[in-house]
């Protein structure tokens, strides 16, 4: 049997980032759960983008497994499970915004109204606390069992 190990070939920051974000489907997974509310697996099925199953279940494991994330039943449905994006999983909000900022600067494909963009060139902390508080907001309309929810 062969053992997944994980393991960092420098002392670099950006090396941790990498081993736990560097592929689309992680950024895309944690984009799902803060803009659109996902926090169960047919959300992340349903998205655009079209993730595979078996891709999704190792992504959605992992994150899990580095803390970014918590999982639990599904209040509604013991069989499901929901997500939800942890304190530390939160902390990634200032960098995603950077870089959705900075995709508004240098692609003239990416979709941001001048409104979104005034936000985050100007008033950059005010948007990452209405990113923040829009999805704990989110979070506690799932209505979610107390030993679920990873802000107690």
């Amino acid at each position: 049997m062969t053992q997944n190990k994980t393991y960092k070939l420098t002392v670099c920051p950006m090396t941790y980032v990498l081993e736990i974000l560097g592929d689309k489907w992680s950024f895309l997974i944690i984009r799902d759960m803060l803009f659109r509310g996902c926090c169960r697996y047919k959300h992340f099925i349903e998205s655009d983008e079209g993730v595979a199953t078996n891709i999704l279940a190792n992504r959605l494991k992992k994150l899990t497994q580095h803390g970014l994330i918590t999982q639990c039943k599904d209040p509604e449905n013991g069989r499901q499970k929901l997500y939800h994006l942890t304190d530390k999983g939160l902390d990634l909000i200032p960098s995603i915004l950077q870089l959705v900022k900075w995709s508004g600067h240098h692609d003239p494909h990416s979709v941001l109204s001048e409104k979104i963009m005034h936000y985050l060139d100007d008033r950059f902390d005010e948007a990452v606390d209405i990113v923040k508080q829009q999805y704990l907001q989110a979070c506690d309309h799932e209505q979610v069992s107390a030993d679920c929810h990873p802000f107690n």
